[in-house]
């Protein structure tokens, strides 16, 4: 099973269904994966970062910051982790 949809190019994943990832005919469907690559292994950290502070019970967005502070490196262009800077990355990974 592929960890990607290796018919979406990056340009493709804020064009929703128009990419074609649900038309089989233009691309084989993944239905469940609109990654056009894998995670990096940075993306893999944050997710798995992510994944700790939640099982901390941890979910609020100052406590969140603090813990990501903490255990991986900030975006690049970012100094650290703030709220700001949370929010501009989950947006930029759920594109």
């Amino acid at each position: 099973m592929d960890d990607h949809n290796p018919g979406l190019t990056p340009d493709q994943r804020d064009k929703g269904s128009e990419a074609g990832i649900e038309n089989p005919d233009r691309v084989r469907n993944v239905a469940w994966q609109t990654r056009a690559a894998p995670p990096t292994p940075a993306e893999i950290a944050f997710a798995d970062a992510l994944q700790s502070i939640f099982a901390e019970e941890i979910y609020d967005l100052p406590g969140i910051v603090a813990k990501l502070n903490g255990r991986v490196p900030s975006p690049a262009g970012a100094p650290r982790w703030t709220e700001a800077v949370l929010a501009a990355e989950l947006a930029r990974l759920g594109r």
